[in-house]
């Protein structure tokens, strides 16, 4: 077999791994010129029965 062909291959698997970092940066911001921190989540109001671990497990008044 002609040796050209890996080199195709390998041409072939190089740009769509610079492709795929390239989309990658695009996605996240990396181009961005601020870097801001990561936003706080705010809390919900309400009862997160359910989902607590802290604390007693008992459900809230109207819980089905």
């Amino acid at each position: 077999m002609p040796r050209g062909w890996i080199v195709l291959v390998a041409v072939v698997l190089g740009f769509a791994v610079f492709v795929a970092l390239l989309v990658m940066l695009l996605v996240t911001g990396g181009f961005g010129s601020h870097h801001s921190t990561t936003p706080t989540p705010t809390p919900t109001q309400g009862t997160c029965y359910p989902f607590c671990t802290a604390g007693p497990n008992t459900p809230p008044p109207g819980w089905k």
